[in-house]
């Protein structure tokens, strides 16, 4: 296992608690390869079946929703150490609700399906972090369902209170362009513009391209 490898891996919750020699011990045991993707490609598409489990441990990729307006809907962005669609690997339905695309060159650690299994019965703490992962996967998506249920100007607010927390700061910066923090919100860029616009004319924000201050939420 080259060094890169091993520190994407490295950064991955799965494998928290682990020495760099338990890590290379383990994926010894079992098999695994690692997938070069390039901008533009995808990863998986809404349909296909989870039969592995994937470990970003270079780059970016996104995760969307598509619409039957040939519109999508940002769902997640994924980096270095994140696992795609943990949730599925051993679904009774195994198809990939969303599609993944990289937005940048990308690495990724495939470990099919048998062979994941065995890696969780080999070392508890891996089937402990497992399930950690699995309930944060869960409680973030129920935020989002939330989230997908208010209108223009809370989802913008709400979104902003979770990145003041994640930020630590009153002034944050935008993680995305205006574009596609719209797709995260599944909603036209012209309405996200008019919600800022409001927000801001009311004293609540103020808008400096993608530093927003946070007066009075």
């Amino acid at each position: 296992m080259d060094i890169d490898t091993l520190e994407g891996i490295r950064k991955c919750p799965l494998f928290e608690g682990l020495t760099d020699n338990e890590i290379i011990d383990l994926m010894h045991a079992i098999r695994y390869r690692v997938i070069r993707l390039y901008k533009g490609d995808f990863l998986f598409v809404t349909g296909e079946d989870c039969l592995h489990a994937n470990i970003l441990i270079e780059g970016e990729v996104v995760a969307y929703l598509e619409s039957t307006s040939d519109r999508y809907i940002r769902m997640s962005t994924f980096h270095a150490g994140n696992m795609f669609a943990p949730a599925f690997l051993f679904a009774r339905d195994r198809r990939y609700p969303v599609t993944v695309q990289a937005t940048t060159n990308t690495r990724v650690l495939r470990i099919l399906s048998a062979d994941f299994e065995r890696l969780l019965e080999l070392d508890s703490r891996l089937a402990k972090n497992f399930a950690v992962i699995l309930s944060n996967l869960i409680a973030g998506l129920t935020k989002k369902v939330g989230m997908l249920l208010l209108n223009v100007r809370d989802k913008i607010i709400f979104f902003l209170k979770e990145e003041q927390r994640r930020q630590k700061s009153n002034t944050i910066i935008l993680p995305m362009s205006r574009q596609e923090l719209a797709d995260h919100f599944g909603i036209q860029k012209f309405s996200l513009q008019r919600a800022l616009n409001e927000l801001q004319e009311s004293g609540v924000i103020r808008v400096d391209g993608k530093t927003i201050e946070i007066l009075k939420l």
